[in-house]
């Protein structure tokens, strides 16, 4: 079975509780549609975890990003206090103080690795996933976000993205947040990471699309 998640931010509690519950084996594949790290302190972890799977792919989000141009050997005046401004702290105070140089090297040469968009064919069907929004501009693509009343980017393939919790899409912010379904386009991120109880971790799997819920 092939799924796919998008923004853990460091809840690796739920992101164990998920693999339980879809019962991921070596035969599976999953697809993380980026912003592993920040706001919550498992996300190293959870690249450490990744960058061991070969069945687990990882695409850039901004919060990888972020870490890249604050502690990448090609640093982006003023990143630091963005990354801050975004729940950057945990993922920061863990790759200097807690991680070794060496796995500080690896994570950091990990993330620059990683592609910020990629097609993936299921059975007859093809899905473009992409962190923010499918663009020409790579910056647009982890930062941009969709609208709730968006044309479908392509017309030819479903496009899931991440970045944007859901509340936002469907203007319920009072209520357990779930998968949004627009216009060719799929929303799987569902508030990890957020302080609000109405979060969630979603997992869809692109075989039958079918829903899942931590």
């Amino acid at each position: 079975m092939i799924y796919c998640m998008s923004d853990l931010h460091g809840e690796e509690d739920r992101f164990h509780a998920m693999l339980e519950k879809i019962q991921f084996s070596h035969q599976d594949t999953l697809y993380i549609i980026g912003d592993v790290i920040d706001r919550s302190p498992g996300g190293v972890s959870m690249l450490q975890e990744i960058m061991a799977a070969d069945n687990i792919h990882m695409l850039l989000g901004n919060h990888e990003q972020m870490c890249l141009d604050t502690l990448g050997p090609n640093s982006v005046y003023g990143s630091r206090d963005l990354w801050r401004q975004n729940g950057g702290n945990c993922t920061y105070r863990h790759l200097l103080y807690i991680s070794s140089a060496r796995e500080r090297w690896e994570i950091l040469r990990f993330i620059a690795g990683l592609p910020d968009h990629l097609e993936v064919t299921v059975g007859d069907r093809v899905f473009h996933l992409v962190h923010g929004m499918p663009s020409e501009d790579p910056h647009r693509r982890i930062w941009d976000r969709p609208v709730p009343d968006c044309i479908a980017p392509f017309p030819d393939r479903t496009t899931i993205v991440g970045h944007t919790p859901t509340c936002f899409l469907t203007g319920r912010m009072d209520e357990t947040l779930s998968i949004w379904h627009g216009d060719g386009i799929i929303d799987i991120d569902c508030g990890c990471g957020n302080p609000s109880e109405h979060r969630r971790l979603a997992c869809l799997r692109l075989d039958d699309m079918a829903e899942f819920y931590v």
